[in-house]
């Protein structure tokens, strides 16, 4: 379960302060995948980095599963972060000089996370067998995309944040993306923290929040 209990955050721009988040509360089951959206400029990946203790509220309770992460130091935090959190990124932020195999296996040598799927298995299931071998710029920007998802999902961690991890993919490819996400939530049971714009890709999920004048609203 996540927990965020009294979320405020603010900011100053060109001397005003700005209030993104007032006293915002909310819940996510275990074990489900929400999809957020919201305008641009909503606070939606603030939120998210808020979540991944990244960027720290004002005032803030959070709570992911039995550690209340308010109380971790920034050195402990970041070992929690790679212990227990996965990430999707829009730009899919693969390492260039790293064969496909190599960025897979550098979330678990960094995270010491166990392992849940081997590379071979793992890349079987997004689709990508006998490329294990290849180097970024080998691949179109959907085949780079299955290595990121591979990568979030080859660790036996419980939460998996992905801020628009179809933003640079056809609608083709967005829906294949979507189906992988599905089928690969399915078997890890992970809780799915999805930040996305279309709302064709947020009904792939099993419940959708727009954040909206600092509050969340259950669509």
């Amino acid at each position: 379960m996540i927990q965020l209990q009294n979320i405020a955050k603010s900011y100053t721009s060109r001397g005003e302060v700005i209030k993104l988040f007032e006293q915002l509360n909310w819940q996510i089951e275990t074990g489900a995948w929400i999809a957020l959206m919201g305008a641009s400029g909503a606070g939606k990946s603030s939120l998210l980095s808020m979540i991944a203790g990244i960027i720290r509220p004002d005032i803030w309770d959070i709570q992911l599963w039995d550690t209340n992460i308010t109380h971790l130091s920034r050195d402990e935090m970041t070992r929690f972060r790679w212990a227990h959190i996965a990430f999707i990124f829009q730009a899919f932020e693969l390492i260039p000089n790293l064969t496909v195999e190599e960025n897979i296996d550098l979330v678990l040598d960094i995270s010491q996370a166990p392992r849940r799927y081997d590379t071979e298995d793992i890349l079987e299931r997004v689709w990508l067998s006998g490329k294990w071998k290849r180097y970024p710029i080998e691949l179109s920007g959907w085949e780079q995309q299955r290595v990121a998802i591979a990568r979030a999902f080859v660790a036996q961690v419980p939460y998996l944040f992905a801020d628009e991890p179809t933003g640079n993919l056809d609608e083709k490819n967005a829906s294949k993306i979507m189906e992988l996400i599905r089928t690969l939530h399915d078997e890890t049971g992970n809780t799915i923290i999805m930040i996305t714009h279309d709302a064709w890709i947020a009904s792939h999920a099993d419940i959708t929040y727009r954040l909206t004048g600092g509050e969340l609203i259950k669509e």
